[in-house]
């Protein structure tokens, strides 16, 4: 049962935490292929956690891999 109370707050977390992110890292470069990598790198990693949670017996898991997808394009697009 703490698993998954602790899966869900991570999965939580990237989303309250992903969003402001989002609007900080990619907003003000415009519409760009720059900008998109952010947004879609939230949406991937949600989509990540949610097939990582079902397919894994961790609930932790899932949401740390979400949040591994997330920082890499957040990371990628500090980097172009």
């Amino acid at each position: 049962m703490k698993k998954n109370l602790t899966g869900a707050v991570l999965q939580l977390a990237l989303l309250v935490i992903g969003f402001p992110i989002v609007y900080l890292v990619a907003f003000p470069f415009g519409l760009t292929a720059k900008s998109l990598l952010p947004p879609l790198g939230l949406l991937a990693g949600l989509v990540v956690a949610g097939v990582m949670v079902k397919k894994t017996e961790q609930p932790v898991s899932g949401p740390l891999t979400g949040w591994l997808v997330f920082g890499a394009a957040v990371a990628l697009a500090l980097v172009l």
